[in-house]
């Protein structure tokens, strides 16, 4: 077994995390209030900061991040109006740094290791604030809003069992992977780069090889781009710039700690998830909220995985998996077929497949009889928290009224940002529309 990569997280936040507000997409939700900018700072923008001490050395993840800043920030209208955006909405990058927490760490390890700008840890603010199991209008899913197609192209699994374009290592490697290539086919362009991510390689190349038939130049601002992708590479650069001189705009970042707290144990065989939390000491929410691919009540069948622990329980789990042989890494009951029962009736009941079933009893077709006792997995209520929402006293329909946001109507009636998302399906990175019908349980 190999040794584990560690990642960051504070254990107690992550378990507590809680939504405040959607990724801002249109200014016209603004509010009306001007933040004065220190002169100081005024000109230029985005300049770096020295400081002394190397990236492991911080202790914020923020502050590290800080310290490698490379991507120079112009001072034009469009990075302005983001940056005047983001400053008028101050909490938000504290719920940022709550979602982000148990994440940032990683990412930004994982960009250091391939000498990548450390600026592109900061697009899952604006691709999805930073909620793993966001999903757009447009299908995209995960902390980098991978559609399926281009999770396939990057050999994302997108099956029964798993989405990995919502699994954090493996969405990252794939995210960073893309940019490499963007980056190499793009003009060596970071920014030309960042703009393909948001709408394709296809659409920022036709753009570029137009600018060179006029002899223009083919920088991202120098492209004729989509709207939504002339704002999305702004949004970045104005919260980097903010990153930049946060101090001096008395802007928070709530500081995350700058070590790993979270252990990747590799599985070999299949594992089920509710004893998985009981051995991390967890409930299956809490272990899932770690684990966001996962689909079902367990990993794949003959397949590799990655599972993300708290380190402080990492030694006393790999002693669980040591001392208990892997057949019984699954927990089973026994089944009476009863009248109206099949077995696609039986799997879908329980979470499972009807091959599972079939090669778990030996069985050699679909024919089954009443009377007969099968074997078949046992499967926790307490799953799947972002697929199958808890069943509680009541649910509603919320219409949404102008001015309304996904953090207010959390408030209102004390659920979770990331609930309301779930319940309904939404995009992380689309307003609220009046009228709009929300589904709520409470």
């Amino acid at each position: 077994m190999k040794k584990p990569l560690l990642v960051t997280l504070t254990l107690s936040l992550l378990l507590s995390i809680s939504a405040c507000q959607q990724t801002p997409q249109s200014v016209t939700t603004v509010e009306k209030k001007v933040v004065n900018v220190p002169e100081f700072i005024k000109e230029p923008i985005g300049q770096p900061v020295i400081i002394a001490k190397k990236p492991h050395q911080h202790d914020d993840v923020w502050q590290r991040i800080r310290s490698q800043l490379s991507i120079k920030v112009p001072r034009n209208k469009a990075v302005e109006k983001w940056r005047q955006y983001y400053l008028s909405h101050p909490n938000f990058m504290v719920t940022i740094s709550k979602r982000a927490e148990p994440f940032l760490y990683y990412i930004v390890t994982e960009l250091e290791k391939r000498n990548m700008p450390v600026e592109l840890a900061l697009l899952p603010i604006v691709e999805s604030a930073y909620i793993p199991y966001g999903v757009s209008h447009k299908k995209a899913v995960g902390l980098w809003q991978f559609m399926p197609i281009s999770g396939e192209r990057f050999d994302l699994h997108q099956n029964w069992w798993v989405d990995d374009r919502r699994d954090i290592v493996q969405s990252t490697r794939a995210a960073l992977d893309y940019f490499q290539f963007f980056h190499k086919t793009l003009g060596q362009d970071w920014l030309n780069a960042i703009a393909a991510f948001n709408s394709g390689e296809g659409r920022v190349g036709r753009a570029i090889k137009k600018n060179k038939r006029e002899h223009k130049p083919i920088d991202f601002w120098s492209l004729r781009l989509p709207s939504e992708t002339s704002d999305f590479v702004p949004k970045l650069l104005a919260i980097a710039d903010i990153l930049q001189h946060a101090k001096a705009l008395n802007y928070t970042f709530t500081p995350i700690a700058n070590k790993p707290a979270v252990a990747l144990i590799e599985l070999d065989s299949q594992l089920d998830l509710t004893l998985a939390a009981e051995w991390a000491n967890m409930t299956p929410k809490q272990l899932l909220r770690l684990n966001p691919a996962y689909n079902r009540w367990a990993t794949a069948p003959n397949r590799q995985y990655q599972l993300m622990i708290p380190a402080v329980v990492e030694s006393k789990f790999r002693q669980k998996l040591e001392s208990i042989n892997k057949k019984d890494w699954f927990r089973w009951h026994r089944h009476v077929v009863k009248s109206g029962d099949s077995l696609s009736v039986i799997a879908r009941r329980v979470g499972t497949t009807v091959e599972g079933i079939k090669k778990l009893n030996r069985l050699s077709s679909s024919r089954i009889r009443i009377g007969q006792t099968l074997v078949v997995p046992y499967v926790s209520a307490q799953l799947h928290p972002w697929q199958s929402a808890k069943v509680r006293k009541e649910r509603l329909v919320y219409i949404v009224k102008n001015g309304d946001n996904l953090w207010n109507i959390s408030r209102k009636y004390k659920v979770k940002v990331q609930d309301i998302v779930r319940w309904n399906r939404l995009s992380t990175n689309n307003p609220l529309q009046p009228k709009q019908r929300l589904k709520i349980i409470l």
